[in-house]
């Protein structure tokens, strides 16, 4: 028996060689046809084991061009020695592969790399021979184990065993007929082992120790040149769930399918369901979500039990063995809204047709060659909006009833009893803008990108209609190729977010309403629109505002004020004849809040009264008119004649109503109106 598995191993290593032989036969008959203007270069070494430094055969050394194109190779003979020849001048990297020698050592790069990228780089010469350029190849480590059933113990063979790491598939091989395997060649780390039957209607596949999710499997540790054994698996029998699928109309089968699940989300199985509705799947033990999906579009899908969305689904639980039966649904009919869809009077096929309930997808379709559609709903009122086909994005998105807007479009009502007909669109040629985003201190967006944003100009203000991801250039339409594309005519302007970066409107603007504005017409393409963004933000202006429009002088007026600097002391003064009325402190937020006393001695009229921050030194105002203090008229809460100015603590609770203006346009407001009276009189007097 041990001569037999000699020479079996030996037919196998001469099988390998013969193959590597072929392969490299046919590299060398592609490399012969260059043969002509390459020099034939050689590199030679010998390649043997780190243990005991014995000879490796049958190991194929791959010699690569750093500057790319074909490999050039060989295969180590019984005294582990190899010649490369045919090589051009140039730079390579030479690859020794123990696979499929059953050596179980480890492949590496020259010199002792563990990838191309970290392996040493060899210089060949016109007609010379590169000597030593050998390898000492380490030891593997293994993992071993056994695979039974365990309902009764018996061996399970032809059960594929994969031994995976984070980058991937380490090593893989089959359990042999008494239920035994064994992977090589494993470099030192952690992996997880999977056990996969051939047939997994009869056995469930698992990873070790006894998981069927490998999120939860137990991480099997490899030290080279160690075996790491008794790494076994005993096989359960799997799952089954199973029912009955109809129409709830008149109980008739419901083709389609049903969709298996686990409670995360990550798709298990499927199963066809057959003409008499019923249906079968296995599964792994665990909790799962069942989906059942007809494919009659005029059937609602659902969740079990009787669940239109999956978070509202009832789970399953299913133990090894164990048949879940009567997992049944019956499926309801829907209404649709129906319609047509055109450009220019044309059919539109392939467009997109989606209906929102509020803000939430209800459903969506596509138009056929005729631009028909179909969109089977539950009963309820829906906004409907069609897109273009991506294969010629040159119309503009448009809303029920040719709104270029969400919020301007037509409600759509969809009763239970009939389908809603005639939700017709005619789309009109849309337009494009176009521009680029660089960062500040150069460089352009990357990971995620940027987010640039179309806002378009409507009934209710700004609304956002479109936006896209940018790594630098940027367009709405998804083919920047063309002239125009899918936003509708219109008023826009356009916005870019970046984490980390200051939010910037067109024309560098800070906010929306300050932004550059762009006239867009059916079918143009807007280019040119560039932002810098920058990490240092502008820093918002402080602002004012007065729980009263007047005061009698003597009286308190309340005031509240917004972004100042956090803790920063704030002056008063009522003007245009400074008077003092005192301070108020900013609290962490910026915020400040009190009341400031008016004197008797104020003269009555419109004033200002300013905020000046200490250590900011921003001004801001609000416009006040002070009655004189024996006047009936006027809001103020005091008369306290003769007192003198002040403000109250922060905290008292009172309201924050009455314009916010800035200090410049009051200023220059009232210097222009004390001008326009001096130049009045000055008229007066000349007449």
């Amino acid at each position: 028996m041990t001569s037999r598995r000699a020479a079996g191993r030996g037919m196998l290593r001469t099988l390998l060689a013969g193959a590597a032989a072929a392969a490299l036969v046919l590299t060398g008959a592609v490399s012969a046809a260059a043969e002509d203007v390459a020099a034939t270069g050689t590199i030679t070494g010998v390649v043997t084991s780190e243990t005991d430094g014995t000879p490796v055969a049958g190991v194929v050394v791959s010699v690569s061009s750093t500057a790319g194109g074909f490999s050039f190779g060989a295969v180590t003979d019984e005294s582990g020695a190899y010649a490369v020849s045919g090589l051009a001048s140039g730079q390579y990297t030479a690859r020794f592969a123990t696979e499929g020698t059953g050596s179980g050592l480890l492949s590496e790069y020259w010199d002792g790399a563990s990838d191309h990228m970290s392996a040493q780089v060899i210089t060949v010469s016109d007609a010379a021979v590169v000597t030593g350029i050998d390898a000492s190849l380490q030891a593997g480590g293994s993992i071993t184990g056994t695979v039974t059933r365990e309902s009764d113990g018996t061996p399970v063979s032809g059960v594929v065993v994969t031994v995976s790491s984070g980058t991937g598939t380490a090593g893989t091989t089959m359990s042999q007929h008494d239920g035994s395997y064994r992977v090589d060649g494993l470099r030192a780390g952690s992996y997880t082992v999977s056990f996969t039957p051939s047939d997994t209607g009869a056995l469930a596949r698992e990873f070790w120790d006894g998981a069927y999710d490998p999120g939860a499997a137990t991480a099997v540790s490899v030290t080279g040149g160690e075996v790491t054994a008794a790494i076994d698996a005993s096989l359960r029998a799997p799952a089954t769930i199973s029912g009955q699928v109809t129409r709830d109309a008149d109980g008739a089968a419901a083709a389609g399918v049903v969709e298996v699940s686990t409670v995360d989300g990550g798709r298990i199985a499927d199963a066809e369901i057959g003409a008499d509705g019923g249906y079968s799947v296995s599964v792994n033990p665990g909790t799962y979500i069942v989906h059942f999906r007809a494919f009659d579009e005029r059937l609602f899908a659902e969740y079990w039990d009787d669940a239109p969305l999956r978070e509202d689904a009832t789970a399953i639980t299913a133990a090894a063995g164990e048949s879940r039966t009567g997992i049944d649904a019956q499926l309801a009919a829907a209404t649709a809204i129906t319609g047509v869809v055109t450009a220019a009077g044309s059919p539109l096929a392939s467009a997109t047709v989606t209906a929102y309930d509020g803000e939430s997808l209800a459903g969506l379709t596509y138009t056929d060659e005729a631009g028909a559609y179909t969109l089977a709903l539950p009963p309820g009122t829906y906004t409907v909006e069609t897109r273009a086909p991506l294969s010629n994005p040159i119309h503009a998105t448009q809303y029920y009833e040719s709104a270029a807007a969400r919020s301007e479009s037509t409600p759509v009502a969809l009763g239970a009893d009939a389908d809603r007909t005639g939700v017709d669109f005619d789309l009109a040629l849309g337009g494009d803008i176009r521009g680029a985003i660089s960062l500040d201190g150069g460089g352009e967006p990357d990971g995620e990108g940027a987010t640039v944003i179309a806002y378009r100009w409507g009934s209710d203000g700004w609304e956002e209609v479109a936006r896209v991801p940018s790594w630098g250039a940027f367009a709405f339409s998804p083919d920047s190729t063309i002239d125009g594309g899918i936003l509708p005519a219109g008023t826009y302007t356009v916005g870019v977010e970046l984490p980390g970066y200051c939010t910037q409107f067109a024309g560098g603007a800070t906010s929306l309403q300050d932004a550059e504005q762009f006239d867009l017409s059916a079918g143009e393409t807007i280019t040119g629109v560039e932002f810098a963004l920058s990490v240092e933000c502008p820093q918002p202006v402080p602002t004012l505002a007065l729980d009263a429009a007047s005061v009698k002088a003597g009286g308190e007026i309340s005031v509240t004020g917004e972004d100042f600097a956090p803790g920063e002391k704030v002056a008063f003064e009522l003007r245009s004849d400074p008077i003092a009325l005192g301070t108020l402190q900013a609290d962490a937020q910026g915020d400040l809040r009190g009341s400031l006393r008016i004197p008797a001695s104020a003269p009555a009229g419109s004033h200002l009264l300013v905020a000046i921050g200490e250590e900011s030194n921003l001004e801001v105002s609000v416009a006040i008119e002070v009655t004189a203090a024996g006047a009936g008229a006027g809001s103020g809460t005091g008369s306290g004649a003769g007192a003198p100015g002040g403000a109250a603590g922060a905290g008292s609770g009172l309201a924050a109503t009455g314009a916010t203006v800035p200090a410049g346009p009051l200023l220059a407001g009232l210097l222009l109106a004390a001008l326009g009276t001096a130049l009045a009189r000055r008229r007066r007097a000349v007449s």
